[in-house]
């Protein structure tokens, strides 16, 4: 996905316009836009010491999601930043609870106000109603991955195929009869059941996996054998036959996202070609390269075949934010020092004489290297706003390019990027049990090892005595 920042990023890229047009029910459609969004989140009743920070899952057109946690203030306000190719669905948990607040979908070009409470969140916008239904809304119908009632992981092929259909055609039925529903209900119904279809099919061999424990018990070994996983060009057309490839409403899930349902399937060679869903299939994989620098220009011209011209102009978008990120931010990554592999770190201590360095060894794929890193950033600008104060930042090679450049010009500091040797001569010789991991400076340049800084509060308090030695 993405070109998404940490939040409060100093700027939002804009975005030239791809639109392609957008149906006629404005809420019950697709956003067929590029653009900048923000994000401003309230939670109501707010209690600081329970909730702390905010976690974002998002899910877009493109499968190139992410998990954003992010600080509240001490009136539970966050506001957040993105670059959109199409709509985004955001689930927001509260990541210092482990409690889900809701549901929401956000549009490119628009500024979304959404207030929390305990029964739903309130937003304005294009999908105020929208959201208003989806925030706290619990699927009815659904083809649980655990069941056992309608497949077995040692199926044949076509058997599967035939069994996961028949259960698709069954809650479909039961969806299309059930008065019950509201417009928006049925289509998040519909649109999660066609998610769950696609993800039978195209990942079998982890519904086969989920079948056998909940068949055999979760004490049993897996038997990796006795797993099938045989599927044929012919097994995917059956489920592209059941479906209609063309229903944007596919595109309208609450809880999933119809691009990371694709797999590694090849639905264009399955009959889809041409089709909404074949196209979300290339589209999907010229997105992942354009954003990680490396456009494939065949694959863009086989966007621009598609009747609706987003695609491919989202395709160029996506190149242009990345390739501008690309040139910013690798200004800002400094040059490993010229040493020993082991005395990188002394190295970097001698860069700052009479300074209280904090070094932070992290990657962009450390969930609690992302949380520690928001929670101190907001700090920077006030608790630890001294200039005697030297934030580090070390990944390595790990942290995807992409990811890592997007990452950076959000984080105030020095920032290293090593290579593996590198890396592992410094694990090796401090022992480094995971990250993240942190390294203290003091102002004499004795270089401690605190993997204990994990704790934010005695990271803050400790930097805070140092400065006053």
């Amino acid at each position: 996905m993405k070109s998404k920042f940490l939040p409060l990023a100093s700027a939002t890229l804009l975005l030239s316009s791809c639109a392609g047009g957008n149906g006629s029910d404005q809420s019950l459609s697709p956003t067929y836009a590029c653009d900048s969004a923000v994000l401003n989140i309230t939670i109501a009743d707010y209690d600081s010491l329970r909730n702390g920070y905010i976690e974002a899952i998002t899910y877009t057109y493109d499968d190139l999601g992410e998990i954003i946690p992010t600080p509240l203030d001490p009136l539970g306000k966050v506001t957040m930043r993105f670059d959109l190719q199409g709509d985004m669905t955001l689930s927001l948990l509260n990541a210092s609870a482990d409690d889900r607040y809701g549901t929401i979908r956000i549009a490119p070009g628009e500024v979304t106000d959404a207030t929390i409470y305990r029964d739903s969140i309130v937003t304005n916008g294009r999908f105020a109603e929208f959201n208003r239904q989806l925030s706290k809304y619990q699927n009815k119908y659904d083809m649980n991955i655990f069941s056992a009632d309608f497949f077995r992981y040692d199926m044949n092929g076509d058997d599967y195929t035939a069994a996961i259909i028949a259960k698709y055609k069954e809650q479909k039925a039961a969806i299309d009869a059930d008065t019950s529903l509201s417009d928006i209900q049925r289509v998040i119904e519909n649109a999660e059941l066609t998610n769950d279809l696609l993800t039978l099919a195209s990942d079998r061999q982890f519904a086969g996996r989920c079948n056998y424990f909940t068949l055999n018990g979760y004490d049993k070994p897996l038997n990796f054998d006795s797993i099938a996983v045989d599927m044929s060009p012919a097994n995917y057309a059956a489920v592209i036959a059941a479906i209609d490839p063309d229903d944007e409403t596919i595109l309208m899930s609450g809880h999933s996202s119809v691009a990371s349902s694709l797999g590694n399937v090849d639905w264009n060679a399955a009959g889809a070609e041409g089709s909404l869903l074949g196209t979300l299939s290339t589209y999907r994989q010229a997105a992942r390269l354009a954003y990680e620098g490396r456009p494939d220009s065949t694959l863009t011209d086989r966007l621009k075949a598609y009747d609706n011209p987003f695609f491919a102009r989202a395709i160029d978008n996506i190149d242009a934010v990345a390739q501008k990120r690309f040139a910013e931010a690798a200004r800002l990554v400094s040059p490993v020092p010229d040493v020993e592999d082991t005395e990188i770190i002394n190295a970097i201590a001698a860069m700052h004489p009479g300074k209280v360095v904090l070094i932070d060894r992290w990657n962009t794929w450390c969930g609690p290297c992302k949380a520690g890193i928001a929670e101190t950033e907001p700090l920077k600008a006030d608790l630890l706003s001294d200039p005697d104060i030297v934030w580090v930042y070390i990944a390595d090679e790990s942290s995807p390019v992409p990811a890592y450049y997007k990452m950076i010009p959000s984080i105030k500091g020095h920032h290293y990027r090593l290579t593996e040797s590198q890396s592992r001569a410094i694990y090796d010789r401090y022992g480094i049990d995971g990250i993240p991991y942190y390294f203290l400076i003091d102002r004499k340049g004795t270089v401690t090892p605190r993997p204990d800084f994990r704790d934010h509060d005695l990271l803050v308090s400790t930097i805070l005595e140092e400065l006053k030695k």
